[in-house]
């Protein structure tokens, strides 16, 4: 018997962009675009004697795995491929933490440099903000960025994120200054835009603690 994850089915579509989530099949395409500017996790660090390229590769890739294998109700975090057509442009990361008693989500993303400036990220968060208000029942969204990501703070304040707070966060090798940002359901309601497709959704519910 071969068991299939809920999630292979799960496709969010808007504005000639699909979000679905990152599967093995899909791991060699993210691997090629994957930019040399985005900050790891320092959960996955370096290993010695591995060469830094072959390195970032394995631990993007580690944890899209780790993700999938230590998912819970109450803490749970789905790498969402950005796709326009049949082509891969980077990838947005939809997080929870005891998430059924404080419904607030984080997220984290990145767009490969060939299609920058484009406006994807922009029309990825905010696809993956309708599934969180709109599907998932969220109350609030976080996120945060290094203050001088002037590009990825541009992205959240657009989107109507407020500032909240500036706080000193340790990487492993340095401590940077992080800025936090927020949008409570009723900023969503305010200013939302995009109408979107949510297909395959129904098995994933119980997943995120929903009936």
């Amino acid at each position: 018997m071969t068991m299939r994850w809920p999630f292979d089915d799960l496709m969010l579509s808007a504005s000639g962009i699909t979000l679905r989530p990152v599967r093995d099949v899909d791991l060699a395409g993210f691997v090629a675009i994957f930019p040399t500017d985005f900050d790891l996790d320092p959960a996955y660090p370096p290993l010695p004697g591995v060469p830094p390229a072959t390195d970032r590769e394995r631990r993007l890739v580690q944890s899209i795995w780790r993700h999938r294998g230590c998912w819970s109700v109450d803490d749970w975090a789905v790498d969402f491929g950005v796709w326009r057509d049949d082509e891969p442009l980077g990838i947005q990361t939809l997080e929870g933490t005891d998430f059924p008693q404080k419904r607030t989500v984080d997220s984290a993303s990145w767009i490969a440099k060939t299609f920058r400036g484009n406006g994807f990220g922009i029309q990825a968060r905010e696809l993956m903000l309708a599934f969180a208000f709109e599907q998932l029942g969220a109350e609030q969204a976080i996120t945060s960025a290094l203050v001088t990501n002037e590009a990825s703070l541009g992205v959240s304040r657009h989107l109507g994120y407020r500032d909240t707070a500036v706080e000193p966060h340790d990487t492993g090798g340095e401590v940077v200054a992080l800025q936090h940002l927020a949008m409570d359901r009723p900023d969503w309601v305010a200013q939302r835009r995009t109408t979107s497709t949510v297909s395959g959704f129904d098995p994933c519910r119980p997943f995120f603690g929903l009936g």
